[in-house]
């Protein structure tokens, strides 16, 4: 063993053979498109240009590519681009049509030289850039399980421990909505497990990040592409998987026209560019990988070269913000480990602020201080960590940390009947224990389709939108700090359109009819929405009920009832059915 307890987020590990089951498989690998990706999204509004890099040869031909939400599929008008001869890949923009939802879309990328290739969760369309805005922060989510990197602990390749935490951040997150959410690495727990005991921790973690309802920016940290000097795998496996997975594969060997070694990026949000930057120890305590590209960790000279260009060129008024796992240090000349926290000035930069994590019990830094530096605590180990951050009139004002799923600093939300898609009227309260209000907080409430149009309560409708046989109606609200809501959404009809839904009731003959002596009839109808008062029942010649079928409420749809006639005497019977103040009859005769 070489490595030693260096800080909050390395560990000593005792390896176990597994003795769980488990049916783990390959998640999606990177085949044709490189960009962009579940970790580095796109965002992009109706009429922008998407940039796309594919992988294919240079005789491809015939691109195409659709913005995917389950069955909805939205095809992009082509707008250049083409193979780029030093950088040995097709570098390729296409066109948001005018009208795409808004929604964070699948990309599907096809030529005549390629099987289809879908990047998931990786396009995001809005609408317009909000002057004002709030985004997030997680960290160290260390998926899919944490427990075996603590010292003796033991080891389970069925381990999914780390999942409850991260979907907790997660269920919070999706009610808040910032614009986007950036993570600042360690995504997952061991980067090199992911075919060693077929783990495949990365492929879990990347299907995982589609759980949030809002494009997420992933940055590597030192368990993402380190190495675990207790297991088998030989340097550079954390690397490769992280390039095969979530990143550039041509980063094994950079072509002429792209020489950088390093899964260093930036993107723009309005005015706000914001910079992610890889983070690793290459020590020996980790790996020992290529010492002379990546030095002894990160922040080595090629890194911090490509930083100071990358911001020399970001267009003048713009706010600009780092985030990165840690600063360790980069490498001495002498080849050795520089202090931690030694490479990156936000000052020096001109930067407004630098975001990190790592440390996974890091105390609240100075959130006034201008230019900000600041930790984040860890998702795993029950922490749920999680922070926002305002943007207003071009200053960036970090907010505190919060930790879901608590009693006491949490949200919570409950519903008076499943919002699966067939609901008239639905109604979810929201209790917000966090002493921090979010302006912009969204629910999507999954509607019976058959309305013209549904209104809000306490809420504003901004979209609505068809796919796999659902309705789904997005509410946008402020979330209270410290405060309870109820939002409600309902079917309703416009000012000026007949509502009469007395004229939808519908109900089928019986079958058989006549029935057989001891035999059962079958009683159908269909309701345009929920009905409450809904009856429906069984009468003889003189009008006397003999069997009620069903009374309200009653939800929307066809149903289906069953009548046992056993025991009745022969003779003409009638099924009424009433709701919504209409009355359908029906005869029905049985014989003797």
């Amino acid at each position: 063993m070489r490595r030693a307890l260096i800080s909050f987020c390395l560990f000593v590990a005792v390896l176990a053979a597994p003795t769980q089951a488990h049916a783990w498989a390959w998640g999606d690998t990177l085949t044709t498109v490189w960009k962009p990706l579940p970790n580095l999204p796109q965002l992009a509004r109706p009429g922008d240009t998407v940039q796309v890099w594919a992988n294919a040869p240079q005789s491809a031909t015939g691109w195409l590519a659709t913005l995917a939400y389950g069955d909805l599929e939205i095809a992009l008008p082509a707008a250049g681009g083409g193979w780029q001869a030093t950088r040995q890949r097709w570098e390729l923009g296409f066109v948001v049509p005018p009208g795409t939802p808004e929604e964070v879309y699948d990309l599907v990328l096809a030529a005549d030289a390629t099987a289809p290739d879908t990047s998931r969760h990786s396009v995001k369309v809005l609408p317009a850039y909000r002057p004002d805005f709030y985004f997030a922060q997680i960290s160290d989510t260390h998926l899919p399980e944490h427990t075996f990197s603590t010292p003796g602990a033991g080891f389970s390749v069925a381990d999914t421990s780390g999942f409850p935490d991260f979907n907790a951040v997660a269920a919070d997150l999706n009610l808040i909505h910032p614009e986007f959410i950036l993570h600042t690495g360690d995504l997952v727990n061991e980067g090199e497990l992911e075919d060693w005991l077929a783990m495949y921790e990365m492929s879990r973690a990347k299907a995982a990040l589609s759980r949030l309802r809002d494009p997420v920016f992933v940055v590597s940290g030192n368990h993402d592409i380190g190495g675990w000097d207790a297991s088998p795998p030989p340097d550079g496996t954390a690397r490769r998987n992280w390039w095969k997975l979530f990143g550039w594969p041509y980063l094994d060997a950079p072509p002429a026209g792209d020489p950088v070694h390093h899964q260093n990026y930036g993107f723009d949000y309005g005015n706000l560019h914001v910079v992610g930057l890889e983070t690793y120890i290459n020590n020996g305590s980790y790996d020992g990988f290529r010492i002379a590209q990546y030095g002894a960790q990160s922040f080595a000279p090629e890194q911090m070269n490509w930083l100071t260009a990358h911001l020399a060129a970001v267009p003048a008024g713009r706010q600009k913000l780092l985030f990165y796992h840690y600063d360790f240090g980069g490498t001495l000349a002498n080849g050795s480990p520089g202090a931690n926290f030694s490479q990156i000035n936000p000052a020096t930069l001109g930067v407004d602020g630098v975001i990190w994590g790592h440390n996974h019990s890091v105390a609240e830094g100075n959130r006034t201080v201008k230019p900000f530096n600041l930790g984040l605590q860890s998702v795993i180990d029950g922490k749920r960590t999680f922070r926002t951050f305002r943007y207003s009139n071009g200053v960036i004002t970090p907010g505190p940390m919060h930790h879901a799923g608590t009693t006491l600093d949490s949200l919570s939300q409950s519903w008076n009947r499943n919002n699966d898609g067939t609901a008239d009227d639905i109604t979810t309260t929201i209790i917000n224990r966090y002493g921090e209000s979010w302006p912009n907080a969204r629910q999507v409430f999954h509607m019976n389709p058959g309305w013209p149009t549904y209104v809000a309560t306490n809420g504003t409708v901004v979209q609505e939108l068809d796919h796999d046989g659902m309705h789904d109606v997005y509410v946008e609200f402020t979330l209270p700090a410290s405060g309870t809501i109820a939002l409600r959404v309902e079917g309703t009809y416009p000012l000026g359109v007949p509502g009469d839904l007395s004229t939808r009731v519908e109900l089928r003959a019986p079958a058989p009819n006549p029935v057989p002596r001891g035999s059962e009839a079958t009683l159908a109808f269909t309701l345009p929405a929920r009905a409450d008062d809904l009856d429906l029942g069984v009468f003889d010649v003189k009008g006397r009920r003999v069997a009620t079928l069903a009374r309200g409420p009653v939800s929307v749809g066809p149903h289906a009832e069953r009548w046992n006639a056993s025991g009745f005497p022969a003779g003409l019977y009638f099924v009424r059915l009433r709701a919504f103040g209409a009355e359908r009859v029906a005869k029905l005769a049985l014989l003797p």
